[in-house]
């Protein structure tokens, strides 16, 4: 790629990249095709939409049934990008490729994407070796040296002499390659300490705009929350204002506690507690989920107040001593005095539950 950018082929090899695309996925089809070089090589980067215009392919399940099939244009990236189809790309864009001396892979290679730490240490590696090798071979040049140096006190002074001279540049030589190497080699290290902290400043910056991102959205969100809860409570302020006899018990009792089986129960109950100054009485009715009252308080429709009154008469709502605080006024609006009502479902008022006094009615 760098020899095409040399030579100054890469828009020639552009064009047949984007005649590629166009032949390969349709030129319709094509969103865009961006030249890249801001790494070692030129590259592009290419955005297709997969819009295929086959008939769709189901497989059968459970049994012999067919399931129905559409033709016509859809968008299917599961076709477009098939493991024969990326076979078939490979094979073609080295076809088109091959008038840049571009070569395809080897087809079935279990080679593997080296990481770029993978890389730097295989290159560490291999200049530790060879840094080794010449260093032992300067050992091994340093011995023939010494050994030259016997050679003086023989007579043969002029051949030694040029022994020792060729053996000197021999060892000069080798150390200047071995420098040559340490220096490639501390590079290197440099190279990858830059690529890491670009890497990691970059990460770094994505994390800190990911979080004041998040921090944004949460504010907007308690603020969002804060304002619908007002908005509920002023709801129910006016609700209350407007509709007052949504939101007291026909006894004229005050409601202190309510409580209703878990969904799941297979027999559900709803307990009240009721108070009429210090005067305190729990009562219970069993229900069934398909009670239309118990779906409309689901639902929403109807109070907690609402739902007591439908399931429990005013009578049942207080114990005698409540409706005597409560004198005419529950007289008036139960029509009679309060009267002990025991029911016949569920244990009724011998049932062992933790109620004080209780009266157990199935509705």
């Amino acid at each position: 790629m760098m020899k095409l950018q040399r030579e100054g082929k890469l828009d020639q090899w552009i064009k047949a990249n984007l005649s590629w695309l166009k032949e390969t996925f349709g030129e319709e089809n094509l969103v865009s095709c961006v030249l890249h070089m801001d790494e070692k090589t030129p590259h592009l980067h290419a955005t297709i939409i997969p819009i295929v215009t086959t008939e769709r392919k189901r497989k059968e399940r459970e049994g012999n049934k067919k399931y129905a099939t559409k033709s016509g244009p859809r968008l299917s990236a599961d076709d477009v990008m098939s493991r024969g189809k990326l076979f078939q790309y490979q094979n073609t864009y080295a076809v088109a490729m091959k008038q840049f001396g571009l070569q395809r892979g080897v087809v079935g290679s279990t080679a593997r994407h080296k990481t770029n730490g993978q890389y730097y240490r295989e290159q560490m590696l291999k200049y530790e070796d060879d840094i080794e090798r010449l260093q032992a071979e300067v050992e091994k040049a340093r011995e023939g040296r010494s050994k030259i140096l016997s050679f003086f006190g023989t007579g043969e002074l002029a051949e030694a002499k040029k022994k020792l001279s060729d053996k000197d540049k021999q060892i000069e030589k080798l150390q200047q390659r071995i420098a040559q190497l340490e220096q490639e080699q501390l590079q290197l290290k440099e190279q990858h300490k830059t690529e890491l902290a670009k890497y990691r400043n970059g990460y770094m910056a994505e994390i800190d705009k990911a979080i004041k991102r998040a921090e944004i959205a949460e504010r907007k969100s308690i603020a969002h929350e804060a304002t619908i809860e007002k908005q509920k409570q002023r709801i129910d302020t006016l609700d209350r204002k407007a509709n007052p006899h949504r939101y007291c018990l026909s006894s004229g009792a005050t409601l202190t506690g309510i409580r209703m089986s878990p969904r799941h129960s297979n027999i559900p109950s709803l307990r009240i507690q009721t108070k009429v100054e210090n005067e305190t009485f729990e009562d219970a009715k069993y229900f069934e989920w398909y009670n239309p009252v118990i779906q409309k308080y689901l639902n929403g429709e109807l109070t907690e107040y609402e739902l007591v009154n439908e399931i429990f008469e005013p009578f049942e709502q207080v114990s005698q001593v409540q409706a005597q605080l409560l004198g005419a006024t529950f007289e008036m609006l139960s029509g009679g005095p309060a009267q002990t009502h025991v029911g016949t479902g569920g244990g009724g008022s011998s049932s062992d539950m933790p109620w004080e006094r209780r009266r157990m009615i199935i509705i």
